[in-house]
C-alpha cells in the first residue's frame, strides 16, 4: 500500500448508478452487467480519443454519502480529451495493489480496503472518486481518495 497524487486522468465508458446493498445480491447487482455490457457493445472500439495504453479502467464517482450511499461506475479507458470523461485533476489516492485471478482478486481487495478504512485512521476516504486499474491480466490496482 503506497500513497499516490494523481493529476489529469481522463477515463471515458459506459456509467451505472448502484450501492453496496445491491451488489451484494445477485439479482439486484449491476457491476457485472455492465462489464457485460461493455465488452457486448465493443464500447472500447467506439470510444474516441483514447490514449496510447489499453489499460481499462473501473470508476466509482458521485457518492450520494459513504460506502452505503449510492455511487456511479464507469467502466472504461484512459482517453485524452475530457469530453463525456469523468476526470481526476488533482487527487491524493491511497493504491492497494493485488495479484489474483478475476474477478475474485477485486473483491477480495475491495474487501482489504474496507476493513483497512475500519480499523485505521491514518487516512480519511474522501468519497470523490475512486479507480480500479486493471494493469495486467492478473493484477490490479485501486486507488482510493483520501484527505490531503
Amino acid at each position: 500500500m503506497k500513497t499516490k497524487r494523481i493529476k489529469n486522468l481522463m477515463i471515458s465508458g459506459i456509467t451505472v448508478t448502484t450501492n453496496n446493498e445491491n451488489e451484494m445480491n445477485e439479482e439486484s447487482a449491476k457491476i457485472a452487467t455492465l462489464w457485460d455490457d461493455y465488452a457486448e457493445k465493443n464500447v472500447y472500439s467506439a470510444t474516441h480519443d483514447k490514449a496510447n495504453n489499453s489499460s481499462m479502467y473501473g470508476v466509482y464517482s458521485n457518492y450520494t454519502s459513504n460506502t452505503s450511499g449510492d455511487f456511479d461506475v464507469t467502466i472504461g479507458v484512459e482517453v485524452t480529451k475530457n469530453k463525456k470523461a469523468i476526470v481526476i485533476e488533482d487527487e491524493k489516492y491511497l493504491v492497494f495493489k493485488k495479484e489474483g485471478e478475476l474477478p475474485q482478486v477485486v473483491i477480495d481487495t475491495w474487501k482489504d480496503i474496507l476493513d483497512y478504512f475500519e480499523n485505521n485512521d491514518e487516512f480519511k476516504r474522501k468519497y470523490s472518486i475512486d479507480f480500479e486499474h486493471y494493469t495486467k491480466e492478473d493484477e490490479i490496482e485501486i486507488y482510493i481518495s483520501i484527505e490531503k
